[in-house]
């Protein structure tokens, strides 16, 4: 994720990725096959959001559906050490804050909604399919750019504020295949630090910050705070962006479209065959 002058980042902290990158990226797929994907998204997303799945949030506030991250034995109504002012976010054990959402089940408008997002970031990151490209647009690294999935960061986009661009993500996400760099996705952060982006399709939708990471000097992330917020590496980030990632490789939009939380196994099948 994006690190700016201390912001977070959810990608998995893992070991080099395979050495072979002998083939080109390959292309993603059109945006009719993603949207046709996004329909069993939102219908599993759905029912998370009706409290037929996720976990339960350790801190009070609204529920966060979509979130598959165990709970914790924290005290009830603790807040959370970072943005902890704002109302209604709940904490989960990985070190996720949720912003609050309306705890209801998604309707036909927040399906279509969604859809339309989907549709949108996948025409506009068309154009970052190759990761040269979106380098040479001025993304950079924003995670380590070895590891198994890399952050690459537009800081001009992140300090204008600009919310839910499709053409120009704050973030985009690739994974270090063995066929070479393949796009996963955008991220999108909020308009400043602890402040959620805007309601696009009601509990389908919910904005997630992390409040244990550790960055370096150059606001790479590094690492994981422990329980008392101290980094062995780096320092710890205390003024992180609300973000919320939407997935174009078909497997992760099928199965994890805005999710705050995607397990390593789902990386680990692209990582291998190359294909998203």
């Amino acid at each position: 994720m994006p690190p700016m002058p201390n912001q977070a980042n959810t990608a998995p902290m893992n070991p080099a990725p395979p050495r072979s990158r002998s083939r080109a990226t390959k292309a993603v797929v059109g945006v009719v096959v993603v949207a046709s994907l996004v329909g069993g998204a939102l219908a599993i997303a759905g029912a998370r959001s009706n409290g037929h799945g996720g976990a339960t949030p350790v801190a009070t506030g609204t529920t966060a559906p979509g979130s598959t991250a165990a709970p914790t034995a924290a005290a009830a109504g603790a807040e959370p050490s970072v943005c902890g002012g704002v109302p209604g976010t709940s904490v989960m054990a990985d070190g996720m804050v949720m912003a609050p959402v309306l705890h209801r089940a998604a309707d036909a408008a927040d399906r279509a909604a969604a859809q339309r997002l989907v549709a949108s970031v996948q025409t506009g990151l068309v154009k970052y399919t190759s990761l040269s490209a979106a380098t040479a647009a001025g993304y950079v690294p924003a995670t380590k750019p070895t590891g198994y999935v890399v952050h690459y960061a537009d800081w001009a986009v992140v300090r204008a504020g600009d919310v839910l661009d499709p053409n120009r993500p704050s973030s985009l996400v690739y994974a270090n295949t063995v066929s070479g760099p393949v796009l996963l996705g955008a991220m999108f952060l909020g308009p400043a630090p602890c402040q959620p982006g805007p309601d696009v399709a009601g509990p389908l939708t919910q904005w997630h910050a992390h409040a244990n990471l550790c960055l370096s000097a150059t606001h790479e992330v590094v690492g994981e705070s422990n329980g008392s917020g101290q980094c062995a590496v780096g320092t710890h980030n205390t003024n992180t962006y609300f973000m919320m990632h939407v997935w174009i490789a078909p497997s992760l939009a099928h199965s994890y479209q805005f999710e705050a939380h995607v397990p390593r196994a789902a990386y680990a099948a692209i990582i291998r065959t190359g294909r998203g």
